[in-house]
Formats: C-alpha cells, structure tokens, sequence
C-alpha cells in the first residue's frame, strides 16, 4: 500500500494531465468560434503548465515525495490556473472554482498548516481576480447552423423574453461543467478517502492484534526464561547433593547419604511449587485477584521461600522512612527478578547483603548491595546487553531477564559501584501497583 504522500502526488498528476487536455479542448473549442482571447499569453502558460507536469514527473521519479515538494507543486498549478484566468475573464470565468482543487485535494494528507497556507493563497488570488474587468464589446460569433439551434434550444428557446446570446448560454454551460467537474472530483477522491482510511483502520486493527501476540508471546517467553534461570540455582544444589548421596552410599555413611537424598526431595519440591505459581500466576490479569502486599511484608515473604534453597545467605533489609508502607504486587516476574538478584548477590560475596526500601511521592526504591567485587567497567557500559557472566557456570542472562522484566512492568533497573565498595542494584517502580503495566 503506497503512503498518502505518494498517492497525492499521483492524483495531482493525473488531474494536471486531464487540466491540461481540458485547456487544450477550451482553446481549440475558442479558436474555432473566434473568441477574443489573449492567445498568445494563455498558449504561453498553457506551455509553463506542460512543463511543470513534465518536471514534476520526472522528479518523483528520482526523489522523494515530501509535504514540502507537493506544497510547492500545488502552489505552482495554483498560480498557472489563477494565470489563465486573468487572461480569460477572472471571476467572470465559469471555470474560477477550479481555484479551490489544490485544497480539497490537501484535506486529510498534508499537514494542516499547509493547508491554511493553501487556503491564505487561494483567497489571495481570489481577491486579485476579482479586479479583472469583464470582457467588454463582445461580439457575437459566427456558430454553426445545428450548434446554434441546440443552444438556442438549450437557452429555452421561443420561450425567452430577451434576445438570445450564445455567449450567455456558452457560460452557463461552463458553470454546469464546472459544478459538474468539482462534484465529480470531489466525490471520487473523498470516496477514495474514505476507502483508504477504512483499509488504515483495518491495518491497524491487525497490526494491534498482532502486537498483542507478540507481547504475550514476549511475555511468555521472558517468564520461562527467567523461570529457567531462577531454577539453575536449586537444580545446581540438586546435582552437588546428588553427588554427595552417591559418594555416602560408596563409603557406607547412610545418614549423610539419607540427609542429602531429603535435600534433594525438598528442593524438588521447592521448584515444582515454583513451576506450578509461575503457571498460575500467567492465568491473572490486572484485577481483584492479583494479591496487594506492602513492600516489607513482600520482602519477608520473598527471603523466606529463598532461604529455603540459600540457607546459608544472610540478607539485611532496611527501611528508611516511618510510616505507612506502599503495597507491592505478588507477580512472578518481580519474584524471580529479585531471586535472580539476591542469587548474584550471595554469588559475589560470602558477607551478608543489604536490601533497602525507600520511596518518594510516585516511585519506589529498592536496592540490593553486596559486598562483593562489584561491577566491572565493561558490564557497566554495555548493560542491559547480553554479555559473558564472570561465575564459572554463569550464562550471563540474570542482570538481562531482571532489567527487562522491571522495564515491561513500567520501572527501571540500574547498576552502580558504591564508594564504600561492592555492587549495588536498584530497581524503581510506580508507587501506586495500579500504574504497574500488568500484562
């Protein structure tokens, strides 16, 4: 489907190509009654008109259409129509209406500035022509005998009280072809309009539909992901312990050996309960449904269920104001983002993290600091990007899945190395969950 400017471009073409055979037929038609007119000047525009649509032609050809260039083509064809009506009667013309085609054929396309620029020069030239005198002593030409009597006839005939002037019936037939032109003209580009904004409408329709998919395929595919990452940790333990029982067994320590298999069987436990939230939690919208928490208590929650698979992680949370606290959404995705986080945090350091709360009038602050390394330059600069973990078996995928799951939900996520040392992560939301953008 072409755009609208490219469209107007063609339309304008077409109607100057028919402009400049409905001149030529005028003049031929003039010539042959021997009507006094300016020939020479009006064969001279006539030709700038050729020329225009020729340059104009071939300009679309070889660059591009813009609302600069078709303002000035329309201008042009304004100024080369408004020329061969001085020349032809101005106002006095039955064709003076052909002054309005530039802005009816800009409504809807060009911008609207453009348009009152269309309307400014219309009304100027319009106020020009206005002061071009009638034609004056005008003769009567010399028709033919049948073309006489079927203007004659079309004047009405034996029933006038006033001589009859083919000249006056010659005008009116021109006013007739002039409303029948601009009626026709008008009609079939506001049609075609109209059938174009409808194929608009249904584009746009399917390509809303479309991106609603793919946000929830994005959705789904951001949430499994980051799911997959979150369950690394516990299935890493798994393997570790799954080791230990086999080398207990080997060396007849039974206990060990059953102590280790019941790790095991609660830390698969543990990830099908995570598995099975994950999955229930996709079946909620933004509703009455989804459970509103204040942020300390979400916290608790959150470091309880993660303890159960980092028993040995110490986190310290502190809250920086009094007062009522903001309430937190219970959402998968903000879950696994801050296990993801909390996992990094005790990764890099052995020492306990410090998680703090904070908020202002429209956002809340959450930051984790580990007393770890910190952040490399090169992660810095090239975050949120994928780039190579600096764990042995790392993927590089956390700081990734947790900076686009914040993003999706309408917050931020950043990194900073703190001056007192180690890595800190911030993540900001809207204070009010309402604002969340829940999909």
């Amino acid at each position: 489907m072409d755009d609208p400017l490219t469209l107007l471009a063609n339309r304008i073409a077409a109607l100057r190509a028919a402009g400049i055979a409905l001149f030529a037929a005028l003049m031929f038609m003039a010539i042959s009654m021997e009507l006094p007119l300016a020939y020479p000047n009006l064969f001279l525009i006539g030709g700038e008109w050729l020329v225009l649509h020729g340059i104009s032609i071939l300009s679309q050809r070889k660059w591009d259409i813009t609302v600069g260039s078709l303002t000035l083509q329309l201008l042009a064809d304004l100024a080369i129509v408004a020329s061969l009506l001085a020349f032809s009667g101005g106002v006095h013309n039955p064709f003076f209406a052909l002054l309005l085609l530039p802005l009816l054929l800009s409504v809807g396309i060009l911008p609207l500035a453009t348009q009152y620029l269309l309307l400014t020069a219309i009304l100027t030239v319009a106020t020009l022509l206005a002061l071009v005198p009638a034609p004056a002593n005008v003769s009567v030409p010399q028709l033919h005998p049948m073309l006489y009597a079927w203007l004659f006839s079309l004047d009405g005939g034996l029933i006038r009280n006033t001589p009859f002037n083919p000249l006056d019936t010659l005008a009116k037939l021109g006013l007739w072809l002039n409303l029948l032109l601009m009626a026709t003209i008008t009609a079939f580009f506001l049609s075609r309009f109209h059938v174009r904004l409808q194929q608009q409408q249904q584009a746009l329709q399917q390509a809303t539909m479309r991106s609603i998919e793919q946000q929830h395929l994005l959705s789904l595919g951001l949430k499994a992901a980051a799911t997959a990452h979150e369950l690394s940790t516990p299935l890493a333990t798994i393997s570790l312990l799954a080791s230990e029982a086999k080398d207990a067994y080997e060396h007849g320590e039974t206990q060990a050996a059953t102590e280790a298999l019941s790790n095991i069987q609660h830390l698969i436990i543990t990830c099908k309960q995570q598995i099975s939230h994950s999955l229930d939690q996709q079946q909620l919208s933004r509703s009455d449904r989804l459970r509103q928490l204040n942020w300390q208590t979400y916290i608790s929650n959150l470091l309880t269920q993660w303890k159960t698979l980092r028993p040995l992680a110490r986190v310290n949370v502190i809250v920086k104001q009094d007062g009522t606290i903001p309430n937190a959404i219970d959402l998968p995705q903000l879950t696994q983002t801050l296990t993801t986080l909390l996992n990094n945090a005790a990764d890099a350091s052995s020492e306990a993290a410090t998680m703090t709360l904070d908020w202002t009038t429209h956002h809340v602050n959450l930051c984790l600091h580990n007393q770890g390394q910190g952040f490399s330059t090169d992660q810095l600069k090239r975050f949120p990007k994928p780039q190579q973990s600096d764990k042995p078996q790392g993927h590089g995928m956390g700081l990734m899945l947790a900076h686009a799951s914040i993003t999706k939900l309408g917050g931020s996520l950043t990194l900073h190395n703190p001056t007192e040392g180690g890595a800190q992560v911030c993540i900001t939301l809207p204070i009010n969950p309402h604002h969340w953008q829940i999909t």
